[in-house]
Order: C-alpha cells, then structure tokens, then sequence
C-alpha cells in the first residue's frame, strides 16, 4: 500500500504549455464568521496570483463540516465578478469545460462523489499575471456539547484517506485524469491567514475561549455581543477551534426564519428551527444491551490519543451493568475480536480478559480498514433479547465513506452505532455519517484530555432505553400543513442538544410544537410555547439553507429509491450543492486566454493515485502535515510514504493472563484511573484496595467498618474518594457510580448512613 504524495492535498495547478513544475502564489486566506444563538455564518476569501506568462488551471480541496450548506461561490479578477450558480453536477462540468476549452476562465465547485466533507473546487483559465479572489459561503448548525460549550470548528486540515482494496473509492472519484508528466503548482510561500468572528444573539455571554488558537475577545458590557480575532498568526497543522459558552445554554430556543415570498418550495415557506434539550428519567437505564466497542490501532493512534483510548476503554469496562453482554473489536489493517464466537455476558472471568487487552493494547496494527470489521460484526446475529449498540472510536479517515454508511444503514433496525471522532482532520462524513445511519450519536474531539469526557456521554446515550414512536406535532392558527424537514422523526437522547426543522406557512401563527415518543411503558412530552419562538429575517436565508442540507443528508443516509429528482430540486431551489449538483461560473465579460487546440483541460485537473498492493491511501504532507484551508504547503521533497497492509482476516486478541502486564496497575499514571481500575465487575471495591488509594493501612479502615460486609464499606470509600478527589470528572464516572450504588442495595445496607460515615473518615484525614 502507498501514500500518494503531497500534491492531492490542497492547491494545485497545472499550466497548459510548461511542464516543469511551477509555484502558485497564494497570498491570503481571510475567514469572517458570524454566530447568531446555535447557528455559525462562514465566508472565506482566498487571493490567488498567476505570475507566469501563461494561464493557469488551478483546483484545490477545501474541508468543509458534512452538515455545512455550501451555497455561494464567487471570483473577483480585474474589477469583475464571476457567480456561480447551482446547477445539475454533469450539466455543470460540461458549461465549466466548455468555457475552459474556448478561454474562458469559469468557476466550479462540487462535492467530493466519495466523502461530503470535502470540496473540489476549480479555477480555470487564471489569466497571466492576474489576482484572483475566491469567495466561499456556507452556513453551519452548532450543537452543545457535554460541558456545555457550543463547539465552532473551522475546518482547515487534511489528513490522508484510506481506501480499502476493491472499494467503489478506488476508482478515483473524478473521472479525469491527468496526462503523464503533467506540471503541479505548489504553494511554498508562507501566506497571510486570518479568521475573524463576531458572536451575536439573545444568548448572554460567558466565556470565549480556544484549545487551538490564542484568541483576543472583546464581549460588550450586555453580554450580548463579542468580537473575536487571533493574537498570532494560526498554523496550518490543525482545525481552527472556538467554544462559546452561554449564561443559559440548555434553554429552549426556536427561531422562525422568514421565507422568500418569490421564491420557490421550501425558500418560500417560513422555517422554524427548533433547539430543545429533552430530558429522559434515569431510571432509563437497561442492561439488556449487547454492547462492543471497536477500537482503532492503526499507526496514526500512536502517543497520547492511544493512551486516552486506553484509558477510555477501562472506563467504557468498568461502567457496564451486570448481565449485559459485550465484546471488544481492534482494528487497522487487519482486525481481531476479543470473543471472536462472538459477544459473551459480562462478569469477573470476561472482564479480567477485556482488562488484560486494555493494559496491552498498541496502535499497532497498521492502516485503517474499517469496512471489515464492521462487516464481521454484522455478520454474527444480535444475541436474543439484548439491544446491539456498538461504539466507534477513530482519529482516522477513510474514501469509502458511503461504503461505510450503507452498510450501516442495512442493519440499523437491529444495531445502533455510536461514534468518535478523534483529533484535527478527522472525517466528520464518516463519523457523524455511521452516527446517522446507525441512529445513534457522534462525537468529534480535538482535546486528548476530552476524549473519556465525551465517550462516556457516548455511553450514557448507549445504555438509556431507546425512546421509540416519536411523533412532531404543531399548534398553528389557522389551522395548516406543518412539515417537518427532513420528514425523519428524530432521535431523541436524554439531556442531548436535538435540533429540528419544520416548513410552516407564511400566514400562520404558530400556538406551539409538541415533541411526543414513548420510553419503555410511560409517554414522553415535550411541549414549545409561542413564547419561546423567536421571529428572524435573515438575507441569507441561513436556516432554510441549513434545513435543506439536514434533509439532503438523511436522503443520502436512507437510500431511498427515485429521490434524485427530489435532491436536485431542493439544491436548486436553495443553492446548497450536493452530490448530484454543483456550483459553476463563466466570465463572459473577460478576454478569452490564448491556448493550444491539441490541449485539452479537464485531463490537466486529475491526477493519477500511485497504488500498491490493491490500496491506496491519500496524500499525506511528511511527518508533519501542514495544510490550510483552500491551500497548502508543501515540504521541500514529496517523498512517498510507504505502509505495509495487512490482511483482513478475523482473529482473536489471544489474552494470556499470567504473562500480560498487572491488570490493576493504575493506568498511565492516572489517579482517576487508578481508582477506576480497582472496581469489580459487580460494581464493589476490596478494602485492600482502597486502602491503597487512601494511603491508609487497611486494618484501620476495617476498625472503623459500620457496614455488614467489608465490600459494602470498601465501595463507600472509594464512591466517597471519587467525590473527593474527582468531583470534576463527575461525568465520566457516573455510571461506574451507579453500578456501585446498586452493588450498596443488594447488599441491603444503609447507603446514605455508608456513604457520610466514608465522606467523614476521609475528611477526617489530609
């Protein structure tokens, strides 16, 4: 298996009379956003320099979020303005080849056909010694996180892409192809990058903050308004990150964004979007789950995000109920199940193997084949009785993302698929994607001190009871047809950020909107009042656009038959492009550039993927990747980066106990997690262990035993040092908690008297 070399990431170019290679000036990347409440305003320009005697053919790739409407895409050369406009994709691609063969310099943008979260955008005919300004515009949603911040990621870095052998994605998902020996324009100069924000709305503001940028924040004295800039310059080797944290982020929030009068179908409509924060009964909770958790280990896990998975996983162990069933999968270029006959129930004897694994694990299985695996699990029957939930953590991305989905999507009546993503340039097409297909929940987290944070919200979600027969209703006056968009009925997870849209007539007042489902046997509402609806003219028409885009994404999840007219026609209507439609743009006020007839363009914007062994891998910059937003830099060499593939055959993680490394030893150094480690699989802590972690001698604390059982007296303590010592971390030792909770009633022991007497002998002590 190979990686490509740099130069399919990022800006490229080629020039149709020279054929040694050429550098492209990229002078400037400028980025505004806008935030407005859970919704980001995105407009980036990029300024681009021909300073050769002959035009340019010049195609970049831009990371865009999966759920981002891309809508607007627009040059500015010589005092002119080239606008595009959506129209069918292979309608598109001929008026943008039609024009470059005839001079012309035209425009296009379009989806990647492999992966949503990418752009193919081109720039035809740079004419000689020209300045050309790019100007993209989309529209995101942002969802509140576990900690309750709202989470703006800016994507701005590549990663290199998997494909498997014999997957649709290795027919390069263009259908050009470049000539052989063809020139690439490099961008080499280092080149001004800047993103500026603005945050507004009815949310009062808490904080700003970043773990990515250094950021100057100025909030307005009714904390209604903040202006954001950078204090340095961003590098290149990351997404660029914000987090905003409101006074009162769980509150409910519906705004009605008014529609175009002339327009047509759903521009036309006004546009409610609905923010709502449901809340389920904890005593929701089930262990009649078959619950596997599949682990990435390919190469790119290595350091500190394979400790956190490590340490993710002893959680992800130790919070299982007891009678569940479970299974551990690793994946890279090969894959292994730790039960390989398939998912066995949880107790002391499996936990010390899963534990053994835990200790052990490495990345250390090469690439990232994730389509085998899945499709092994798949191919065992779900056990009787029990609900499959299964849980995806990856850094890594992959071509075949459709793939990927559809196969999920064929067993989501009987499997749901949770996910995370973990780190800068993970593929939020794959992950969010299975998440969607599989009618769960993902996670994208760029902190390695987060990951365990966001898993166990994961896992939380994983083991509620699923709330089923979900129904939408809307109160207008006078009474009319309200449509939700996309038609889907949501799924609904307890204390989780939902968002919902809905067309509703122009002339109608809208009284309330009533969210209905059912948990185990009790009925669940959730009901909207008028008050809490918020009215918005918006000129962009931000949350139409964000509506279309919803419902492009479930048609693209759903696989429905005879919806591609249906796709092209709510992307026309709306400008949002999708896989069956694209942004093109003529200059037909400009000159037409010189070129030869022998010549033909299109071929000059592909290039041919180097492949071995039947795979192929995406370009990778080096050891150190350094891509931007719409460009890139590139080493002084673009060495090949070689990988050995393995196959993908089903084995078995062989566990020997007696030769792997102490299971109970803390793991990584962590406090948190050497306590975490101790508990038994029946939720109970040995008093020789807390002992340990008290730093006190166990006959001490057994003197000082007021309970029946000496187990019932060690699980008070530990409960009571992790309320101690981790009350911070709450979040991720919750469940642990409540399997120990109930270990303290089947004992049939005075909780509440337990735990103050743990609480005051640890008080007691410095």
């Amino acid at each position: 298996m190979t990686m490509s070399p740099l130069y399919g990431w990022g800006l490229w170019g080629t020039c149709l009379q020279e054929i040694e290679q050429k550098e492209v000036d990229l002078v400037s990347v400028k980025t505004h956003v806008e935030i407005r409440g859970f919704v980001a305003q995105v407009s980036s320009s990029l300024t681009y320099l021909n300073n050769y005697k002959d035009p340019l053919q010049v195609r970049y790739k831009v990371p865009v979020d999966e759920g981002a409407a891309v809508y607007k895409f627009e040059a500015h050369l010589d005092g002119r303005t080239i606008t595009a406009h959506c129209m069918e994709k292979k309608a598109a691609e001929k008026v943008y080849k039609d024009a470059v063969k005839a001079g012309q310099t035209a425009v296009l943008a379009r989806e990647d056909s492999n992966s949503s979260d990418v752009l193919n955008l081109l720039l035809g005919n740079l004419p000689p010694g020209t300045q050309a300004e790019l100007k993209l515009s989309l529209v995101m949603e942002l969802k509140v996180q576990t900690d309750g911040g709202v989470s703006f990621v800016l994507p701005t870095f590549l990663k290199p892409r998997y494909s498997p052998a014999n997957s649709p994605a290795n027919s390069f998902h263009d259908t050009e192809e470049i000539a052989k020996g063809q020139n690439i324009m490099f961008v080499r100069k280092q080149y001004a990058y800047e993103v500026k924000a603005r945050v507004v709305g009815a949310h009062r503001i808490a904080q700003i903050t970043s773990h990515s940028e250094l950021l100057s924040v100025d909030i307005s004295e009714d904390a209604l308004s903040a202006e954001v800039s950078q204090c340095r310059s961003s590098n290149y080797d990351r997404d660029w990150t914000m987090l905003i944290y409101y006074a009162d982020p769980y509150k409910t929030h519906v705004l009605r964004e008014t529609g175009d009068r002339s327009g047509v179908g759903l521009m036309k409509d006004d546009l409610l979007m609905v923010n709502l924060f449901p809340e389920v009964p904890a005593s929701s909770f089930s262990n009649k789950n078959e619950v596997i958790f599949v682990v990435d280990r390919s190469g790119s896990m290595q350091g500190e995000t394979m400790q956190s998975a490590r340490a993710t996983l002893l959680l992800f162990l130790k919070s299982l109920p007891v009678g569940c069933f479970f299974n551990i999968v690793s994946f890279g270029s090969s894959f292994s199940f730790l039960f390989p006959s398939g998912s066995e129930m949880y107790n002391e004897e499996t936990l010390a193997k899963a534990s053994a694994l835990q200790q052990n694990m490495q990345a250390d299985m090469g690439g990232t084949e994730i389509f085998q695996p899945f499709k092994a699990i798949y191919s065992q029957p779900p056990k009787a009785g029990y609900a499959r939930q299964i849980l995806l953590i990856s850094d890594g991305s992959v071509w075949n993302v459709d793939q990927m989905t559809e196969l999920v999507s064929r067993h989501a009546h009987e499997s749901r698929v949770f996910a995370v993503g973990i780190g800068h340039g993970a593929s939020t097409s794959l992950i969010r994607g299975v998440a969607r297909a599989g009618k769960g929940r993902s996670e994208m987290v760029f902190q390695q001190d987060k990951i365990q944070h966001k898993v166990m919200g994961l896992v939380t979600s994983m083991l509620q009871d699923s709330v089923h027969n979900v129904r939408v209703s809307c109160e207008v006056e006078p009474t009319s047809r309200v449509r939700l968009v996309p038609k889907v009925p949501p799924i609904i997870f307890g204390g989780q950020h939902l968002i919902l849209y809905a067309r509703i007539p122009a002339d109608t007042v809208v009284k309330s909107v009533n969210i209905q489902g059912s948990l185990s046997s009790k009925d669940l509402n959730f009901v909207v009042k008028d008050s809490d609806i918020k009215v918005v003219h918006d000129e962009e028409m931000s949350l139409h656009r964000l509506a279309a885009r919803a419902q492009i994404n479930q048609w693209q999840v759903d696989q429905e038959e005879d919806i591609s007219d249906d796709m092209i026609s709510l992307s026309l209507a709306t400008g949002v492009i999708s896989r069956l439609t694209a942004l093109v743009g003529v200059d037909h006020e400009g000159n037409a550039v010189a070129r030869e007839e022998k010549q033909d363009c299109m071929p000059h914007m592909m290039m041919k993927s180097r492949r071995c062994g039947g795979a192929r891998l995406r370009p990778m910059f080096g050891s150190q990747p350094k891509s931007a937003l719409f460009g890139c830099s590139q080493p002084e060499s673009a060495q090949a980066y070689q990988a050995c593939r393995g196959s993908s055959k089903v084995s078995s993680d062989s566990v020997q106990l007696e030769e792997s490394s102490d299971s109970d030893e803390p793991a990584d150094g962590d406090p948190l997690m050497a306590i975490v480690s101790k508990q038994r699989f029946d939720g109970s802590w040995l008093l020789e262990d807390v002992a340990e972690l008290c730093g006190v001698a166990c006959a001490v604390l057994g003197e000082r035993n007021p309970a029946k059982t000496e187990a019932a007296w060690a699980t008070a303590l530990a409960l009571a040092l992790l309320e101690k010592r981790h009350a911070e971390a709450r979040d991720q030792w919750s469940l642990l908690a409540t399997k120990a909770r109930a270990f303290l009633s089947g004992c049939q022991e005075d909780a509440q008297a337990l735990a103050e007497a743990a609480r005051a002998l640890l008080e007691a002590r410095p």
